[in-house]
């Protein structure tokens, strides 16, 4: 909802969670840009992770700080300069940190802090509007900071049946926190982690002929999402669960 990255699922979110199982309490060890979480039917509980220290920060300065987000973010300049400095230096400061990055994210083209990002839209604006809509849609939910693996086995939830979570780690063998790319143990490692947790479960990915060989392996079930851009290639989005695929309302009575 405010933040803007490559990989975003809001434009397939709809095609995904249409598979989702019944649950009380939803759970997302990658959470990002929220690209899932922000366009599905909130469920009563909800517990999300990401390793980047900068999604992690923002979420919390929206969370405890939002007004002042908001008051610096109105007066902060839309310069190439800026974005050159903020390009090569980081920030501590846990405000100045979220501006930093919202600014690389959102009003650089691809998020790369080379050019600004010019269009029809007023990307500033657009994100100014949005962080009131994230802090309504995001202050009750708990927030952690860790890789999946000790995320995943942290938690504890009374009654797993009614706990789903949704994996959408970064594409193997593609750029991102985890020792520069997600790799083939990594995969295997949130496969084991996500089956210690007894909690039905969904995993994307592309049609990987790894990742569909390790889910056949493990009796798990793939199904077809659809064709899906990726950077200059298309490729086949797969949804790999451990339940059968049966759409349904979500269950969200309080």
């Amino acid at each position: 909802m405010i933040l803007r990255r490559l990989g975003n699922k809001s434009k397939i979110a709809n095609k995904i969670q249409a598979q989702f199982p019944k649950h009380r309490t939803y759970i997302e060890p990658f959470f990002g840009a929220g690209g899932m979480f922000f366009n599905k039917p909130k469920s009563p509980y909800n517990i999300v992770n990401d390793i980047d220290s900068d999604v992690f920060n923002l979420y919390q300065v929206v969370v405890n700080q939002k007004d002042e987000l908001i008051r610096q973010f109105e007066i902060m300049p839309v310069h190439s300069d800026l974005a050159k400095y903020w390009k090569k230096n980081k920030e501590i400061e846990p405000i100045k940190k979220a501006l930093r990055f919202l600014f690389l994210s959102n009003l650089t083209f691809m998020g790369k802090g080379e050019t600004i990002r010019y269009g029809n839209e007023n990307s500033k604006i657009i994100t100014l509007n949005n962080i009131e809509k994230t802090f309504e849609f995001i202050a009750d939910v708990q927030f952690a900071n860790f890789d999946f693996r000790k995320f995943l086995k942290s938690i504890q939830i009374r009654d797993i049946t009614t706990c789903f979570i949704y994996a959408d780690p970064p594409y193997i063998n593609t750029s991102n926190n985890y020792s520069n790319s997600f790799t083939k143990q990594d995969s295997i490692d949130l496969f084991d982690a996500l089956e210690k947790t007894g909690c039905k479960f969904a995993y994307s990915e592309f049609d990987n002929d790894f990742i569909i060989s390790e889910a056949k392996k493990r009796n798990l079930n793939v199904s077809i999402i659809g064709e899906r851009k990726n950077l200059k290639n298309w490729r086949t989005e797969i949804l790999i669960t451990n339940y059968k695929n049966n759409p349904t309302l979500f269950d969200n009575a309080s």
